[in-house]
């Protein structure tokens, strides 16, 4: 009968530990998703091109690694969209943002070719375009060579 009772309470233990660890899960979860979500606001609507680009540097930040599989479809589109500015240096770091979430990211292929065929060739390396072909590469789609070579 003893045993039985340690048995029960490490398993009531074990289930509370679960059920913890998933509501802390959770938890944070959602603090990335608005935080993706805020940053994206102010990638699009800060004052100053700087703003701007620190901020799309800091949603490259957030979204790397693991972060990257918590982010909704929807906000991964909004990021996506964000390659629409004329500010280079904000699309080099959305274009980096956007590496971060590999095969995920594919509906953002054509738009980032788009721009990746209209950067001057002689000077490719001082524009997005590294990070585009970076960007590329890790959603699996096809890089064109002569492109991404400086």
């Amino acid at each position: 009968m003893r045993l039985r009772s340690v048995r029960t309470v490490a398993v009531m233990v074990a289930l509370l530990a679960a059920m913890l660890l998933s509501s802390v899960n959770a938890e944070a979860q959602s603090s990335l998703r608005q935080q993706v979500s805020e940053t994206i606001t102010v990638v699009r609507t800060a004052k100053s091109p700087t703003e701007r680009t620190m901020a799309a540097m800091h949603l490259c930040e957030i979204t790397h690694g693991d972060a990257s599989r918590q982010v909704d479809d929807e906000s991964l589109l909004r990021i996506i969209a964000l390659l629409n500015t004329n500010n280079d240096a904000v699309r080099y770091w959305v274009a980096l943002c956007l590496g971060n979430f590999g095969p995920r990211a594919k509906p953002a292929t054509p738009k980032l070719l788009e721009i990746l065929n209209h950067i001057d060739g002689a000077n490719a390396g001082k524009t997005s375009a590294p990070a585009i072909c970076v960007a590329l590469k890790r959603i699996g789609a096809e890089v064109p060579p002569s492109k991404c070579e400086w």
